[in-house]
């Protein structure tokens, strides 16, 4: 008995039924020509439940102490004696994506005792040889390893608003925003205490525009950062709030384009030069030999993992660093003094959908002179009619990171856009 299966998948049960006519049922079921040599006889007994017809094959043989080997739509079945006895065959695969050297790693695992892998590193193309049965396996194996990484776009939009005095902890999204509960699992601790009772859980918010709950997003305080998701609406929503504010401007919009589970930097800010000093052996004194660079700004280090399904899996570095107004000595050397902040979160998104921070609020200070004119110039007089006026801002820095996968139309878009700033 033999019931077909949609997608190739048969279920079959046999009692005491002779070999030859098993194959002839699975040779019909799998319009693949089945052909069986002379030494090949017995019964087979066995119950199968919906699997692939060539797995079934497999396990009908291997039970029988029979193997096979396949040539294109036509499949032997012979002893493992004979197949041992066969000539060997060469196959040359040209791979166009994986490198040959790590493939051929992974197929010296599968080929027989009697088979062999070599690699040509010039032409990246894999040479193997092995009995036909194996050199059919192994081709499956490569065609799955050889296949097309996935490319994404990651943007960063690194935008800079200053915060009103009742706007200590962030701006206040709630006319138009608010955190609804949680949406996806990180690594990264949420633990803002909203209407959902998520406190302390390792959970992203999600934000929805359209709710009425009295919260903020993303809740920020001047030691954290904290992590959010949108959608392109909510992205769109988001970035026009921040346009109606008088004092907002975007720092930076870089671009770049990484392989799938490969790393990318996008760094804004400037290279500081740190000097190296060594002592003079001649006069004891300290002498500048060099210098070093220290990256200072915001840097963001992005892994993507783009998953069967479509959806994303991005590993996010976020490091802000600055220099600090005070110095350390040492002798009659002054060092300067950096601060860095930064976390390591991870967290699942669709295509096209944007993660947040927040979370980066610093005090800046600035001075300005107030005077009347001409006579705040004069020498003496200056002092008088003029005076410094210092004024401490707060700002709040907001980095959005969109990830999206790249089609060929999106690439060639990507090649004619002009390379962004740091």
């Amino acid at each position: 008995f033999a019931e077909e299966k949609p997608a190739g998948n048969i279920t079959v049960d046999f009692k005491d039924a002779d070999i030859h006519d098993v194959l002839k049922i699975i040779s019909y079921k799998s319009a693949v020509n089945i052909v069986a040599a002379g030494d090949v006889e017995g019964t087979v007994t066995l119950r199968l439940v919906d699997v692939p017809w060539e797995r079934a094959l497999e396990v009908i043989l291997k039970n029988s102490g029979f193997v096979y080997e396949r040539d294109e739509d036509i499949i032997r079945v012979t002893t493992l004696e004979n197949l041992s006895k066969e000539e060997l065959s060469t196959e040359i695969f040209v791979l166009n994506y994986a490198k040959a050297e790590a493939v051929s790693e992974t197929i010296k695992e599968i080929v027989s005792a009697r088979g062999k892998v070599k690699f040509d590193q010039r032409t990246n193309q894999l040479v193997v040889t092995d009995i036909p049965t194996n050199l059919y396996r192994i081709s499956k194996v490569v065609g799955e390893l050889d296949k097309k990484t996935a490319q994404v776009m990651i943007e960063a939009r690194v935008i800079e608003t200053v915060l009103d005095d009742d706007e200590r902890l962030g701006i206040d999204w709630t006319v138009q925003a608010s955190v609804t509960g949680s949406a996806r699992p990180t690594t990264f601790p949420w633990v803002f205490d909203n209407t959902g009772g998520i406190t302390g859980k390792k959970y992203y918010p999600k934000v929805d525009f359209t709710s009425s709950v009295n919260n903020s997003f993303p809740y920020a305080a001047a030691t954290d950062f904290t992590f959010g998701t949108l959608n392109l609406t909510d992205l769109q929503c988001a970035l026009e709030i921040l346009k109606t504010r008088s004092d907002t401007k975007t720092l930076s919009n870089p671009r770049i384009v990484t392989l799938n589970n490969k790393e990318a930097i996008i760094h804004v800010g400037e290279d500081y030069n740190i000097p190296i000093y060594e002592r003079n052996e001649s006069t004891g004194s300290m002498q500048i030999t060099g210098y070093e660079k220290e990256k200072i700004g915001v840097k963001l280090t992005v892994t993507p993992h783009v998953n069967a399904q479509g959806e994303i899996v991005v590993d996010l570095h976020p490091e802000i660093s600055s220099i600090l107004p005070d110095t350390q000595t040492f002798g009659d050397i002054e060092v300067p003094v950096f601060s860095t902040r930064e976390a390591t979160t991870q967290v699942m998104i669709r295509d096209g959908e944007t993660i947040v921070i927040g979370g980066l609020i610093k005090d800046r200070t600035m001075e300005y002179v107030k005077k009347i004119p001409i006579l705040g110039d004069l020498p003496l007089l200056k002092y008088i009619f003029s005076k410094k006026i210092k004024m401490v801002d707060t700002t709040d820095l907001i980095i959005f990171v969109t990830v999206k996968l790249m089609g060929a139309e999106d690439l060639n878009l990507a090649k004619q856009a002009k390379p962004e700033e740091e």
